[in-house]
């Protein structure tokens, strides 16, 4: 009997700079909700590496780009500005478990609503804030 020398591994073989980074990510209803910054990386006792988040969302892009202090900038700036509830913790609304990614391909598609997502907060605030204001606009063509 033919035993191989490494266990299987559970899930998919994915190269994270092909197959994941700056992908187009798709919430549970279809709608685009920001790309894929960076990805969360975790070693096991046997040294195998594992996904295990997707990160995106203001600032994230910069700490990949080694910009540590403009990434923490930027987050704050959106949590101050976004009005982040307080339940939400550092992090929270930009990481997105591994677990919860579904269909990858071209797209993402990630098993949480847009609005749930740090990534989406500049557009929304540009909805309500600028092109709610701008006269003959219909707030339905924004839905």
């Amino acid at each position: 009997m033919n035993v191989p020398a490494t266990p299987a591994i559970a899930g998919r073989v994915l190269h994270a700079t092909l197959d994941l980074l700056d992908r187009q990510l798709r919430d549970r209803n279809g709608k685009l909700c920001g790309n894929v910054d960076d990805l969360e990386i975790t070693r096991d006792e046997s040294g195998q590496m594992f996904v295990t988040a997707i990160l995106c969302g203001p600032g994230i892009l910069a700490y990949r780009m080694g910009r540590r202090r403009l990434g923490r900038w930027l987050e704050e700036a959106n949590r101050r500005v976004h009005d982040t509830p307080s339940h939400h913790e550092r992090g929270e609304r930009t990481r997105i478990p591994i677990e919860l990614a579904g269909e990858i391909g071209p797209t993402i598609e990630v098993a949480v609503d847009v609005d749930d997502l740090a990534s989406h907060d500049m557009e929304r605030w540009t909805l309500q804030h600028i092109i709610g204001h701008i006269p003959g606009n219909s707030s339905r063509a924004h839905q």
